[in-house]
Formats: structure tokens, C-alpha cells, sequence
């Protein structure tokens, strides 16, 4: 008996060995683990605070999409403006062509 107790005392340290090692290794993995989390949660908070000033953004964007198709309005209605008046001055300068014959 006292023989099996010399084995199991032998092996008894390699195995606390092995468990401190163990133990080492998860607190290790452990510390990784938050710090990815900590990591990830600064990340996510980032990406919320983007996602808020995208949402002004967007109704900036709203805003200037607005401003666009009135200016593209105003521009079409100077454009036919401009072609009306293109058609008067071709009319005057008939006209005074017209008048130089004459005179």
C-alpha cells in the first residue's frame, strides 16, 4: 500500500502541473476574450455614433436631393425662357433686316 501511495504522490504534482498550466492557458484565453469585447463594444459604439450623424446626413442628403430637382426645375424654365427669347430676337432682326430693304 505504501508503494501506491509513492506512485500516486509522483503523479499527483504532474497533474497539479498540469491543471496550473491549464489554468494559466484559460485565464490567458480569458484575458483575450474581453479584451475583443471591449474592442468589439468601442467598435459598436463607434458605428452607432456613424449610423446618427449618417441619419443627419441623410436628411442633409434629403435636403440637397430637394435643392437639385429645384434646380433643375428653375434651369428647364430658364432654358424654354431662354428659347422664347432666342425666337423674339430672330423676329426682330427679321423684321429689321426687313426694314433696311425698305429704307
Amino acid at each position: 500500500m505504501s508503494g501506491e501511495d509513492r506512485d500516486e504522490s509522483a503523479v499527483l504534482p504532474r497533474e497539479w502541473e498540469r491543471l496550473e498550466r491549464s489554468a494559466e492557458e484559460a485565464s490567458a484565453t480569458l484575458g483575450q476574450w474581453i479584451r475583443r469585447a471591449r474592442k468589439a463594444e468601442t467598435e459598436v459604439e463607434r458605428l452607432r455614433h456613424a449610423l446618427e450623424e449618417g441619419g443627419d446626413e441623410r436628411g442633409e442628403s434629403g435636403d440637397l436631393a430637394e435643392s437639385l430637382k429645384q434646380a433643375r426645375a428653375e434651369n428647364a424654365a430658364l432654358e424654354s425662357r431662354m428659347l422664347q427669347a432666342r425666337k423674339r430676337v430672330v423676329r426682330l432682326m427679321q423684321r429689321l433686316s426687313a426694314l433696311e430693304v425698305d429704307g
